[in-house]
């Protein structure tokens, strides 16, 4: 079945209203979420006694601040601070379209950053490419296209949460390392993808979704394929993942690769540490080799100095997604 792609601005789908409390300390303490412009836990800060008519729920928040346009789907009842806006749709959606639009406007982050922020009535005329269909004379997202170009329940994608409270001391000392004390750092050693021929070569490129993976292809002559369990970072937006295959890199991706073996616990919380720090690179201010190698980020060790893997292995294990992750792993 064929669809029409139209660009429609996100005024025309969705009314916006920007978050209703700035600080945290103007509430008590409760049991609905209360969500900013954090880029994890789905922009959780904490739960707070949010009054009734300051709450939302199937909306989509973007960011003001922090990585702005960032965009988090919330099928579940929330409050919202200043930070980001709140998106409601304008006509009934299906929680998959919601879903779906919060992926278009993730897919556009790297147009701004800190110093071109997306505030409410930039974001208006932001424009996003969706299947649409005529109900009497007004213009809607085609939600039977929606559903076919995604054919996946949101329970697919969700944790199976455990109800388990996680009581983990915090280590007695962190040290400041530089990237490069952990990681030899190169860059990929291709540049296009188009003269490159299909094939089952995990390709990553400088793109902040799908772990970096922009497909399957050959891997051209002299291309070094590079062991699973090593940390990809985007030139552009300084996203930083863990590779769970080996892959092949084009040369505007940062490869660093452990100079020690590490376990991948240790790996991956060594990415959430480059993660947090991913605000400061945007298409106009890219993380290249040189200014990246200068990266210092905190790690817990041991009294003796060393690492502290175990603590990291425990943060690990014990967030939403492990398992997943420990599932493909071990396939």
């Amino acid at each position: 079945m064929s669809w029409t792609i139209v660009k429609k601005p996100i005024g025309t789908l969705f009314s916006l209203q920007s978050g209703s409390f700035h600080a945290t300390k103007e509430l008590d303490v409760g049991d609905i979420p209360l969500i900013s412009c954090g880029d994890t836990d789905n922009g959780l800060v904490g739960y707070f006694d949010i009054p009734l008519k300051e709450r939302r729920k199937n909306c989509i928040t973007v960011a003001y601040n922090g990585q702005p346009l960032l965009a988090k789907f919330h099928p579940y009842e929330f409050g919202a601070k200043d930070d980001v806006a709140v998106l409601t749709p304008l006509a009934p959606m299906q929680n998959r379209t919601l879903f779906c639009v919060a992926a278009l406007l993730n897919h556009m982050t790297w147009r701004y950053n800190y110093g071109r922020k997306c505030f409410r009535e930039k974001l208006r005329n932001v424009q996003i490419s969706v299947p649409v269909t005529n109900i009497g004379t007004v213009e809607h997202i085609d939600e039977n296209a929606i559903e076919q170009i995604f054919p996946y329940e949101l329970d697919a994608f969700l944790p199976k949460l455990s109800h388990s409270q996680l009581k983990l001391a915090q280590p007695t000392k962190w040290a400041v390392f530089i990237i490069t004390n952990l990681f030899s750092i190169k860059r990929g050693d291709f540049h296009s993808l188009t003269a490159l021929g299909i094939g089952e070569s995990v390709t990553v490129s400088r793109v902040t979704s799908d772990n970096g993976v922009v497909g399957y292809y050959e891997a051209p002559d002299k291309a070094k394929v590079y062991s699973r369990g090593s940390i990809t970072v985007s030139t552009v937006g300084g996203d930083a993942f863990v590779q769970l295959d080996d892959f092949i890199a084009t040369d505007n991706v940062l490869i660093c690769s452990p100079k020690n073996p590490m376990e991948i616990t240790t790996v991956f919380f060594i990415a959430i540490m480059l993660n947090l720090q991913k605000w400061r690179y945007s298409y106009g201010r890219q993380c290249y080799k040189t200014k990246f190698s200068t990266t210092k980020i905190q790690l817990p060790v041991r009294d003796d100095g060393e690492l502290d893997i175990s603590y990291m292995a425990t943060v690990v294990e014990n967030t939403g997604y492990w398992s997943l992750v420990k599932k493909y792993l071990n396939k």
